[in-house]
């Protein structure tokens, strides 16, 4: 019996569209105001990168995410002050994870699990402070196979740390139906056996309940059948 993998969707950009997490002060003075926009073209300000995870859905934990920062003036680039990037994960407060001596900034960071990202601009004499913001939704990470030899055995390995509960589904026409439960132990392992059928194919997937700490995992598409 054997086990196969649907290849993920494409990789697409999963951070939220941006949020009022933050506020400014105007200058008493009249400096000109800025923006912060996107390095990259086509690109806001911070996007996912980079991925090795076969998981549909969200951005998924370990996923490098691109940090492309420049600040406008009425259209032109600025080059002067200084940029502080910050992410709050939930229940924590605001912690810096990147710093720049200009008013740019290309760099990256690794998704540790659902945030809000913010971006400082220090301001000058001439050019005015200001700031951006977004929320990120981050699953897990999760890794599937087959171990078994003469029947199928699901083996998974769930990544950050994680001892709970997990669901498998099975498709019947075009809805799935939960086949069952298990549990992944204190080393985030899991593994159960699957059926396969006779002929055709029996089709799967694999999901984490969603929490505060990361949205809902999912393993996408996969199937078994008899060889």
């Amino acid at each position: 019996m054997r086990l196969r993998h649907f290849v993920a969707a494409a990789l697409t950009t999963v951070l939220a569209a941006p949020t009022a997490l933050l506020t400014t002060t105007a200058p008493a003075h009249a400096a000109t105001a800025t923006t912060i926009v996107g390095g990259t073209e086509g690109k806001p300000w911070i996007y996912r990168s980079s991925s090795t995870a076969q998981q549909p859905g969200v951005t998924v934990y370990g996923d490098r995410i691109a940090l492309s920062i420049e600040v406008e003036a009425n259209g032109s680039q600025v080059y002067d002050g200084t940029l502080t990037v910050q992410r709050r994960l939930p229940g924590h407060g605001w912690k810096t994870i990147k710093t720049s001596d200009s008013a740019y900034l290309y760099d990256s960071t690794t998704a540790v699990g659902n945030a809000d990202y913010r971006v400082l601009y220090s301001g000058t004499a001439d050019y005015a402070p200001t700031s951006a913001g977004v929320s990120a939704k981050v699953q897990r990470k999760l890794t599937i196979k087959n171990v078994g030899t003469r029947r199928v055995v699901l083996d998974g390995k769930v990544a950050p740390k994680y001892h709970g509960k997990v669901t498998i589904f099975t498709q019947h026409g075009k809805k799935w139906r939960k086949y069952k439960t298990v549990r992944s132990n204190k080393r985030s392992h899991f593994s159960t056996p699957l059926p396969a059928p006779r002929r055709g194919k029996y089709y799967w997937k694999v999901e984490i309940a969603s929490s505060k700490a990361f949205a809902k995992t999912q393993s996408g598409r996969f199937y078994t059948y008899s060889s």
